[in-house]
Formats: structure tokens, C-alpha cells, sequence
């Protein structure tokens, strides 16, 4: 008989022992709505340069030869910043779960963050006028990691319920590395 089979042998495992089971809050992209104000910026800079363009040729200006590449320079620059954005977001990545949070960003070369919930210590919940209109909400999170100490976490959905579980999830982590009672 082994001591594996000894039923006065206790198990080795105990259930603090364990490590717990990692459970998805949520992943994916900032919505593009989180970005409305700087899309509307770049597109009325466009429509700018092309308007100023536009009245200088219309108005018979000397220069005017000059409004084209002008008017369609400041257009460029609109063009460049809605495109910008467009790119920073869709290679934007958060995945979310009860035992970290992995951020990954870069549009040429990637950066991928990890961060444990427990470096987690305060938690804030942003949403504006303009964001509850166009569904989309912002977690700050206040943490004690020396790389991020603040990240904001944008496009998240309206709901409270990321934010709630993102709260939870950094609560049990803190319990369960005892945590909560440490002085900084």
C-alpha cells in the first residue's frame, strides 16, 4: 500500500492550493464610437480644406493656383487623422478575465501588456453625454504596476456589468493574495 492509497495520509492539495479557474469578463476591440468626437474633428478638417480650396478658385483669387495643393494639403491632414485613429483602434486589444488583463496595442509592431488583477487598486467607470448616446462606456483603472500605474480602458459597452465584474474579479484577487490589508 502507497500513501497515495493511505486514507490517514492527508492530501497533499489543499483547496487554497488550487489555483482558480480563469473565466473570460470580456474581449475585443474599443468600439468606434469611443472615437466620434476626434472622427467628426478630422472629417470637418477635410471638408475645411476642401471648402477653402473651393472658395479661393471660386472667388478668382491671384494665388489661387496655389489653394489646390493648399486645400487639399489641410485635407490630407484630416484624411491622415481619421485613418490614424481607425488603425490605433482596430489593433487595439483587451482581453479581460478574473486573474488579469492583457492589453494588446500597435499598428506596425505589437505590444502586449499583462497585468494581474490583484495590482489593481482603485476603479473608475467614465461615461459622458455623448457616450451614453452612442453606447459606449470607460474604465480607468488605478493600479500599482511601476509600467502602468493608470489605464484606460475605452469602448468598453454601456453597461455597468464589465465594470461590476472587473471590480469583483480584482476584489477576490486581492483576498486571495492577501492583499487588502497591506500598507503602501
Amino acid at each position: 500500500m502507497s500513501e497515495l492509497d493511505n486514507p490517514l495520509v492527508p492530501d497533499a492539495t489543499t483547496p487554497e492550493d488550487k489555483l482558480p479557474e480563469e473565466k473570460l469578463i470580456w474581449e475585443g476591440c474599443p468600439k468606434w464610437q469611443a472615437d466620434f468626437g476626434f472622427i467628426v474633428k478630422s472629417f470637418l478638417i477635410m471638408g475645411l480644406g476642401l471648402a477653402i480650396m473651393i472658395f479661393l478658385l471660386v472667388k478668382g483669387w491671384p494665388g489661387a493656383k496655389f489653394s489646390v495643393p493648399g486645400g487639399l494639403g489641410v485635407s490630407a491632414v484630416g484624411l491622415v487623422m481619421f485613418t490614424w485613429i481607425r488603425l490605433k483602434r482596430k489593433n487595439e486589444r483587451y482581453k479581460i478575465t478574473n486573474l488579469n488583463l492583457e492589453f494588446e496595442e500597435g499598428i506596425l509592431s505589437k505590444t502586449v501588456n499583462n497585468m494581474e488583477m490583484w495590482r489593481i487598486r482603485d476603479i473608475k467607470y467614465t461615461q459622458s453625454l455623448l457616450d451614453r448616446i452612442l453606447g459606449v462606456s470607460q474604465v480607468t483603472l488605478y493600479t500599482q504596476d511601476t509600467t502602468t500605474p493608470e489605464l484606460h480602458l475605452v469602448g468598453l459597452p454601456k453597461d455597468r456589468r464589465t465594470y461590476e465584474d472587473i471590480k469583483k474579479a480584482f476584489l477576490v484577487a486581492k483576498q486571495r493574495r492577501n492583499v487588502i490589508g497591506m500598507v503602501e
